[in-house]
């Protein structure tokens, strides 16, 4: 679908899911990623050999790893959410056009299904604030 066609409620919840992933990036993601690189020169310095600083290295990625984790598993969660509600709305247009539909009748169903479909985009829209807080609570619980 181009974004001529897109649902308007669809191109805010791009917008705003857009806006949170680049808020956490710059708010944890890339000082925790800042923190692993610093903490992984300091091994270069403690370890005498390469086993103890490859288990240094290893140990210092894994907080900025563990965030990335956190990110991608609840924006995963979300987006499956939202593609079950497209389905649930291919599925009702395809019910109402039902085989062999005319001309008319796959226009209603074209109109149904974007209809549902803004309405998933409202729903998931207002569920932003609550993923993001989610996120927030998981990465702050490390």
């Amino acid at each position: 679908m181009n974004s001529g066609m897109m649902p308007q409620s669809i191109q805010k919840l791009e917008r705003a899911m857009t806006d949170m992933v680049a808020d956490i990036e710059k708010t944890h993601i890339i000082p925790r990623q800042k923190d692993a690189f610093l903490c992984c020169a300091k091994c270069c310095d403690n370890n005498a050999n390469m086993q103890d600083l490859q288990r240094c290295v290893e140990r210092c990625a894994q907080p900025a790893a563990q965030s990335q984790r956190i990110v991608q598993s609840n924006m995963q969660e979300f987006q499956e959410r939202l593609q079950r509600c497209a389905v649930r709305c291919q599925d009702l247009a395809k019910d109402s056009a039902g085989y062999n539909a005319s001309s008319s009748d796959q226009d209603k169903a074209q109109i149904k299904m974007n209809s549902c479909l803004e309405e998933c985009g409202k729903e998931c829209l207002e569920k932003v604030p609550k993923l993001k807080a989610d996120i927030l609570a998981q990465l702050k619980g490390m």
